[in-house]
């Protein structure tokens, strides 16, 4: 009994740990390649928590927030003094990926949500990357820094605030 036990705990933490994130936060390094080798690099930070709320906070080379929540995104770009509301049809949750990803090998996952494959690396049972060719061919690569899972995030984190003096645009 007590084998069986222990054997369904260690199966437990080997297929379930790393999919199982409810929140997530980290400082983030993304790379977008072009098909002609082109290389765009960003960074910023990241907070995601189930259900479906998301914040990408850009740094460099420009400074740009993208709030996500369900289907409404929100990106606030100060240095143009601009807000885009969007409604997307097809907007892919974060977290929903991480949920649907399956195990290649010990740190290796794949995803595919809605038709685009998804390659994630846990390093130690955290979120270490997500790599992907998108719609264009670009292949875009977010390499996660000192990444936090499973601690509470404020829902007010994922509420924008719109300055009164910023154009808005309604996509």
């Amino acid at each position: 009994m007590r084998f069986f036990l222990f054997s369904t705990l260690i199966a437990a933490s080997l297929f379930a740990a790393p999919i199982n994130i409810n929140s997530f936060n980290s400082r983030f390094e993304q790379s977008i390649v072009d098909d002609n080798g082109k290389t765009i690099r960003y960074s910023g930070e990241l907070w995601a928590a189930k259900p479906q709320s998301a914040l990408w906070v850009y740094q460099k080379p420009i400074q740009k927030s993208v709030y996500v929540n369900a289907q409404k995104v929100t990106v606030i770009e100060p240095q143009i003094e601009q807000v885009t509301l969007r409604t997307l049809d097809n907007e892919i949750d974060f977290l929903q990926i991480i949920q649907k990803a399956k195990r290649l090998d010990d740190e290796r996952y794949a995803a595919v949500v809605k038709g685009q494959t998804y390659n994630i690396v846990f390093k130690n049972d955290l979120l270490n990357s997500i790599s992907y060719t998108d719609g264009y061919d670009n292949r875009v690569s977010i390499k996660f820094l000192n990444p936090s899972q499973n601690k509470p995030i404020e829902s007010s984190r994922f509420k924008p605030t719109i300055p009164a003096d910023f154009d808005v645009i309604k996509d």
